[in-house]
């Protein structure tokens, strides 16, 4: 697989200085390894009608995608806490494993009763030593870098909803009724929080985020009642890599950005307007590896990211399918999958 590195010349989303005239964003011309020629640099202008016109082309840094080894349902979530270990789960129970390289053989990840795993099934892992699955319903599945675990049946959890990893000890799941259950050695019994959440991310047990409705934060001993900070479509995925550092999604293609205080108001960047089909500009996954690097994916196929200040134009980088999930272990490493169970690599 041909491998491109990102340089400092990369595309930019450029702030206009009103809501009216034009925004003019450049792609740069990059250094290409291989035996890929240098490109020209092309500039795209979008004006406020939504229109674009584009001159030129830029390399992808992304791979084409390509199937999971043996994946016989679609692969729908992956985690990656180093660049040469991601684990993936597909939509039969089955995981899988990525060395940098290639994928691994199948392995069973489903629950006690052995059925196959509904939409809200997730996986997320601290290290390459310690990952935790939710085969589905109200079970619970650990790795340990060799082999995962019986399942674990949560008491009392109705439906688990979405769960979160940090570090080599530490995860969160909450369910349907808004019942958290901490792990650090052992599951806890329920701890109130709110609502079913989208999506968990967590940077050590004093601090988690949550979009349930709206954002919630775990600060160690309590939930916060969630805030109502996006009203201009539903919150899909977070990611903080830091404390002071947050990034939310959510479905008309916007971002927010959370400081450590507050969180900024939803900033459009994969607009429908822009060679995307109508409904398909959700921001369905979103990983950043730091406040300066972050990748998101939408149900059309592209990608937006983000160099810590601006974020870049909308790229199609899977033409045939939406993407699903997301995972950048470093600023120079991301996996994504699709909705037919394949990969794409950014390296």
């Amino acid at each position: 697989m041909e491998e491109w590195r990102p340089v400092p010349s990369t595309t930019f989303w450029r702030r206009p200085a009103s809501s009216f005239g034009i925004v003019t964003l450049l792609l740069l011309s990059a250094g290409c390894g291989g035996n890929t020629a240098h490109r020209a640099t092309s500039t795209t202008t979008i004006t406020t009608s939504g229109r674009s016109t584009t001159t030129g082309t830029a390399p992808s840094p992304w791979s084409a995608p390509s199937p999971v080894i043996d994946a016989v349902r679609p692969v729908h979530t992956v985690a990656c806490p180093t660049p040469t270990f991601c684990m993936a789960l597909s939509a039969d129970g089955k995981s899988y494993r990525y060395d940098g390289r290639r994928w691994s053989t199948p392995l069973s990840v489903t629950g006690s009763g052995g059925t196959s795993p509904p939409a809200a099934a997730d996986l997320s892992c601290g290290s390459p030593t310690f990952c935790m699955a939710m085969p589905g319903g109200n079970e619970v599945v650990g790795w340990n870098g060799t082999a995962w675990s019986s399942a674990q049946t949560l008491g009392g959890a109705q439906g688990l909803q979405a769960l979160a990893c940090a570090g080599g000890t530490f995860c969160v799941t909450v369910d349907g009724e808004g019942d958290a259950y901490f792990y650090d050695g052992h599951w806890s019994s329920a701890v109130n929080a709110w609502g079913g959440p989208t999506d968990i991310s967590c940077v050590n047990a004093s601090f988690c985020m949550a979009t349930t409705g709206g954002t919630s934060q775990w600060n160690g001993r309590v939930w916060t009642q969630p805030q109502d900070v996006d009203t201009s479509g539903q919150l899909e995925a977070v990611s903080c890599p830091t404390t002071t550092f947050c990034v939310a999604t959510d479905s008309a293609g916007n971002v927010l950005a959370w400081n450590g205080t507050s969180w900024s108001v939803p900033q459009p960047v994969d607009p429908s307007g822009v060679g995307a089909a109508v409904g398909s500009t959700a921001l369905v996954s979103v990983s950043c590896a730091g406040p300066t690097f972050c990748v998101a994916v939408d149900s059309g196929g592209r990608v937006v990211s983000f160099d810590g200040t601006t974020w870049s134009l909308p790229r199609t980088i899977d033409g045939a399918a939406g993407l699903v999930s997301v995972s950048c272990a470093t600023t120079t490493f991301c996996l994504a999958l699709d909705t037919l169970g394949r990969a794409l690599s950014y390296r």
